[in-house]
């Protein structure tokens, strides 16, 4: 973990009510009807509201290029990206998949209501259910449904557990790590050719069991890993994108992170002697349920 981490006019058309005589001429004693001052201030509220209710719209769904960077130069401390993911998908192939079903993914139905979205990560020692939260990071959890969809996550790792502890302020935090191209967790290497702008939501409380999109060194550099917290982390408040959190499986969770493992690097973090794979992530809906796999 970075060590730095402490982050549409109402044509408003007042309609005349005049009455017309002969060929078209206005009774000069007919009044012209004006719009009383409470109407108007009505009127008005009604365009603020609506604007207000569109733009929070807008934060929700924002096209795939305004959410992400992106470029052949990749951001500070980012390695370009890989040509095929260690479970030989092609980077490219993936990119166009992700950007061609980005808007497809609703938070809100045709009645504007949210739709609730739970993910189940299945692994080789069980499944893990968390409940996403696109209101508080939209883009980055709408990232995170592209990504199952289009298979992505299908046969990658929780390639890393990191520990970091410290007496002054008090601080314990048990971490597991996944989703790396490469399935190591190699610095530089998380992504499959964009990244996302920083969504630090002051709503979001980082309890155990907290997911999140994970960066290195800058919040402009999460793109596909995340992070699950097995411990409370309010330091991570409003510094990290969190995504949802564990509602089922937390022990799963504790498991994967109690594997064995190599030696600790010199940043807290080690890698499993043998990583847990991710089999697949299966992403449901208040309303239907969907399995994506890589397919």
């Amino acid at each position: 973990m970075a060590k730095n981490t402490v982050y549409k006019v109402l044509g408003s058309a007042i309609i005349v009510g005049s009455v017309l005589t002969g060929c078209g001429k206005k009774s000069p004693s007919e009044p012209i009807a004006k719009a009383e001052p409470a109407e108007v201030k009505a009127i008005t509220t009604s365009n603020q509201n609506n604007k207000q209710e569109e733009a929070a719209e807008d934060l929700l769904h924002q096209p795939f290029l305004k959410a992400v960077c992106i470029g052949d130069n990749p951001p500070e401390y980012c390695n370009r990206p890989p040509d095929v993911t260690v479970t030989k998908k092609s980077v490219y192939k993936l990119y166009e998949a992700v950007q061609a079903c980005w808007d497809e993914i609703r938070f809100k139905d045709k009645a504007g209501n949210l739709i609730d979205y739970t993910a189940i990560i299945s692994t080789d020692q069980g499944d893990i259910e968390m409940e996403l939260s696109p209101t508080q990071a939209p883009n980055h959890v709408r990232n995170f449904i592209a990504l199952a969809k289009v298979g992505y996550y299908d046969g990658l790792f929780f390639e890393e557990v990191h520990l970091e502890e410290s007496e002054e302020p008090v601080v314990k935090l048990e971490q597991l790590r996944a989703g790396c191209p490469l399935g190591t967790g190699e610095v530089g290497y998380g992504s499959i050719g964009y990244w996302l702008k920083p969504e630090f939501s002051p709503e979001t409380k980082h309890e155990a069991g907290t997911v999140g999109s994970f960066y290195e060194l800058d919040p402009e550099t999460s793109a596909c890993r995340f992070y699950i917290n097995l411990d409370k982390a309010p330091f991570m408040d409003e510094n990290y994108s969190a995504i949802g959190k564990i509602t089922k499986g937390i022990e799963v969770a504790k498991k994967i992170y109690a594997m064995p493992l190599k030696a600790e690097n010199d940043e807290g973090s080690r890698k499993p002697e043998k990583p847990i794979t991710i089999k697949k992530i299966t992403i449901q809906t208040r309303n239907s349920v969907n399995t994506v796999a890589g397919r």
